[in-house]
């Protein structure tokens, strides 16, 4: 294994913690409930429903609904980010 230098030891180092601040940030925006993002409807749902996405945010992952064939909509559950 190649040894690297003090410079570029410290360079990586800066990039490792903006990328890790990167992360961060992202989990923090996509684990809130959007507090930055604008409600344009509320679908009421049943219960099942309901337990779905609750299971999903509970889970840690972002919860997103996109258009399917009319009129059934997508609901997909995307993992955040992993703090170490």
């Amino acid at each position: 294994m190649a040894k690297i230098s003090q410079r570029e030891a410290r360079i990586l180092k800066r990039r490792v913690i903006e990328l890790e601040r990167q992360l961060d940030n992202q989990r923090s925006r996509w684990s809130k409930d959007w507090p930055g993002g604008v409600n344009i409807d509320t679908v009421e749902v049943n219960m099942s429903e309901w337990y779905i996405v609750k299971t999903a945010r509970l889970l840690g992952h972002a919860v997103v609904i996109v258009p399917g064939d009319a009129p059934k909509l997508l609901v997909y559950g995307i993992p955040l980010p992993k703090v170490p």
